[in-house]
């Protein structure tokens, strides 16, 4: 019966113990969001290759809330899917195709960066259609 009983209080002790710490981890700082790590085993050893950008919850609310956010995300679709060599391998790209593309592009950063967000944003929305609409390899 003893040791039924001092086990069952180690068990609490444990457990009590094993949250706190773990509460107190919680709040020790402000919230991180951490994105663009990349690890890989390299002769049986895992090694960072890129060291992932962290920044506070507030700073991501904030870029995500900012009022360029969208133009700033359409430009980088753009560019990785159509200019950035796996894109370019990726899909079966007229050159007809791919000059258009990079006008509409051009045409959506100028309005996006003289301030015309929601025109700048359809520019960037139709040079993704004619992406989304190009026959993958």
């Amino acid at each position: 019966m003893n040791k039924i009983i001092s086990t069952f209080i180690f068990l609490l002790t444990f457990t009590i113990f094993n949250s706190y710490s773990a509460d107190a981890a919680n709040h020790s700082g402000p919230k991180m969001v951490c994105s663009g790590g990349f690890t890989k085993w390299i002769k049986g050893e895992l090694k960072e290759l890129i060291k992932p950008k962290c920044i506070t919850e507030q700073e991501y609310q904030a870029y995500l809330n900012a009022p360029d956010y969208q133009c700033k995300y359409y430009l980088n679709s753009i560019w990785k899917e159509s200019e950035r060599p796996y894109g370019k391998k990726q899909y079966q790209y007229t050159e007809e195709k791919l000059k258009k593309i990079k006008s509409l592009k051009e045409e959506g950063k100028a309005l996006c960066d003289s301030g015309k967000l929601k025109d700048g944003e359809m520019k960037l929305v139709e040079a993704l259609r004619i992406i989304s609409w190009t026959r993958l390899n």
